[in-house]
């Protein structure tokens, strides 16, 4: 079994050299997919990512949700830890940790409920993921208790791996989403 980190370098490689294109196509298929999912029709509250190198684009999903009046929520990282800050336009981010977009600032989320749409860098059959070994996506979830119980990751077909060494701090998705499955 290969490890996480050389599991990162080998996936994240490989999305890099994704053509833009493909990138582009794929990144639709997955959002129209995830979009007509009930558990996304149903959810008040989307918790989501802003994509970065390469990630699987979530803007149409953001797009969507706003269409149908629900809360938009994305991270912004303060040290070790990360918080979810509801956002109402894309014009409200700006380069944060990482270089990644966040919202400059406004009131946590409670996270009562919602659908959480995690980053990752690679997933197994199992609904394992790698992340970035950062762990803050596991940290949030653990300090929320559990409350976010629709847990997804959106990814290219390609970021499948054998099997992902899973860590007891991890914390599983329910469902992954990519261009073929």
């Amino acid at each position: 079994m290969e490890t996480k980190k050389s599991i990162r370098q080998i996936i994240r490689k490989q999305r890099k050299e994704l053509d833009p294109i493909i990138w582009q196509s794929q990144t639709a298929e997955i959002c129209r997919k995830t979009c007509e999912l009930d558990v996304f029709r149903e959810a008040t509250d989307i918790y989501c990512y802003i994509d970065f190198g390469g990630e699987v684009g979530t803007r149409p999903l953001m797009l969507e949700a706003w269409k149908l009046g629900k809360t938009v929520w994305v991270p912004k990282v303060h040290g070790e830890t990360m918080d979810f800050y509801e956002i109402t336009s894309f014009d409200e981010l700006k380069p944060g940790a990482y270089g990644i977009l966040e919202p400059d600032a406004g009131i946590p989320a409670s996270a009562d409920d919602g659908l959480m749409i995690m980053p990752g860098v690679a997933f197994d059959t199992n609904r394992n993921r790698v992340g970035y070994g950062g762990g803050y996506y596991d940290r949030f979830l653990s300090q929320m208790g559990g409350y976010i119980g629709n847990r997804f990751m959106l990814a290219f077909e390609m970021q499948r791996v054998k099997e992902v060494e899973a860590e007891a701090c991890d914390i599983r998705v329910n469902r992954i989403l990519t261009d073929r499955r």
